[in-house]
């Protein structure tokens, strides 16, 4: 006679996690009839492999890179992607912040090319232009790609017609899979209903999982940013000008005299601020496209959002930092570990907070709003004249690696930023090594989030 003995963990009345199921041998009574229950309990693996599916899920799908160039293999597209997917991971808000800043930038492109009488021109034309989806190719020129502003001025000055490409035709080489999405969304909504019930049923809950609702929370604002963005596009729409580069820039005056640093059409937009061409400039180290002009766009140009969006993208970072120090009264394996965790999550979101300050109060002075304050409190009746000299002020000239950023700028950033990272990496590991000792009460799942569809 054959014997099987099968032994499944579940958790005892004495606060253990064992349960022996009896031997399962030839006999006509050893069936079961019905709907069997799964064991209210899980395991440190199931922990681990619902945290990782939905980060690596969320991280990967979530990216819509830049157009790459036309000489970059297959596997110099991949490690990029890993690299940001990695970036996501370590740091969310960073991704967001860029995304943030694609949107405010699309936006107000479909504003300028409806006042050019362009309504046609929508969200989607807008990222394929900033991504680097249309290659200029001037007459007896090198091609290379042109973003919002420059489409607007070439077609202004008459040395490019209006570009009569349909939103279908820009979404048609996008790669987004909205199956893929849409499971991704329901891990998303499985993994963040499953940690609210457990807070509910005051059952344990670990670093990895409060970090991973940090990583999700971001990246699902991340998702709302790029919804018109096109993903994986492999090759740019080509637009034709019966002019050469060197006649464009010789008609267009002075502007146009100064040695262009990433395409001849500097003068328009420069592309600028961002961390491959100011930063990693300032320190006098060489990253990005060294070709010139640029054969694409790099994915690093810095944000600049203002308004609702700004306080919409400080309030998510802010919170999405914040969701660690709900850690603060969890049970760590040793005393020193949850103070450190403290420590951290406290750092992360005061970075956070001080560059936000700094980001703002730099944008009043900027905008000379603290000018515009004095002048209403103390001398109303200037307001109007100084309303009038506003209007006439000249455009700020655009970023460049001599101008930013500033050498005190960048220590007070470079100095929030390590610390930031610091703490960051801290959480990162000790999300991982605080499995080794958990509460019993981490392991007991709770019975209705299993109705919900997803990866476990």
């Amino acid at each position: 006679m054959v014997y099987l003995s099968l032994t499944l963990p579940i958790v005892s009345q004495s606060g253990s996690l064992s349960m022996k199921v009896p031997s399962v041998h030839k006999d006509p009574d050893h069936f079961i009839t019905g709907w069997v229950s799964q064991p209210n309990t899980r395991g440190t693996i199931d922990i681990l492999w619902s945290c990782l599916v939905t980060t690596f899920l969320c991280t990967w799908t979530v990216l819509c890179l830049n157009v790459p160039a036309a000489s970059d293999s297959q596997w110099v597209i991949l490690r990029r992607r890993i690299r940001w997917m990695l970036h996501a991971i370590a740091g969310p808000e960073f991704v967001l912040g860029f995304a943030a800043g694609q949107y405010e930038t699309a936006h107000k492109a479909v504003a300028d090319f409806k006042e050019m009488g362009h309504p046609e021109w929508t969200m989607r034309h807008a990222f394929f232009a900033d991504m680097g989806g249309f290659m200029l190719y001037p007459q007896a020129s090198k091609p290379f790609p042109v973003n919002n502003k420059h489409i607007q001025w070439l077609v202004t000055n008459k040395y490019l017609e209006f570009p009569q490409v349909q939103a279908i035709d820009i979404w048609d080489k996008s790669k987004a899979d909205r199956l893929i999405k849409s499971l991704v969304c329901l891990q998303i909504c499985w993994l963040i209903i499953n940690v609210l019930a457990r807070a509910i049923q005051h059952l344990a809950i670990t670093t990895l999982e409060l970090a991973t609702v940090s990583i999700v929370f971001c990246t699902i604002a991340t998702f709302f940013c790029w919804l018109h963005k096109p993903a994986d596009v492999k090759t740019p729409i080509q637009l034709h000008c019966r002019f050469s580069t060197a006649q464009i820039l010789t008609e267009a005056g002075d502007v146009a005299k100064k040695p262009y640093r990433m395409t001849p059409l500097d003068f328009v937009d420069n592309l600028g601020p961002s961390w491959s061409a100011n930063v990693m400039a300032f320190a006098s180290i060489r990253s990005g496209p060294q070709q010139r002009p640029l054969p694409r766009f790099t994915n690093d140009r810095f944000p600049h959002v203002r308004k609702i969006r700004q306080f919409l993208l400080v309030t998510i970072t802010l919170f999405s930092d914040g969701i660690h120090i709900f850690g603060w009264n969890f049970e760590f394996p040793s005393r020193a570990e949850q103070i450190v965790w403290r420590a951290a999550s406290l750092v992360m979101f005061l970075t956070a907070a001080v560059f936000w300050g700094a980001e703002i109060l730099a944008g009043l002075h900027r905008d000379n709003v603290w000018q515009l304050l004095r002048t209403i409190i103390f001398r109303p009746s200037q307001l109007k004249d100084l309303r009038k000299m506003r209007a006439e002020r000249p455009p700020r000239p655009q970023p460049t690696p001599e101008t930013f950023p500033l050498p005190i700028e960048c220590g007070a950033s470079a100095t929030m930023w390590i610390l930031y990272l610091i703490a960051r990496a801290y959480t990162l590991v000790e999300m991982f090594v605080g499995l080794r000792r958990l509460p019993r009460s981490a392991f007991v799942c709770v019975e209705w989030v299993n109705l919900f569809p997803h990866f476990s």
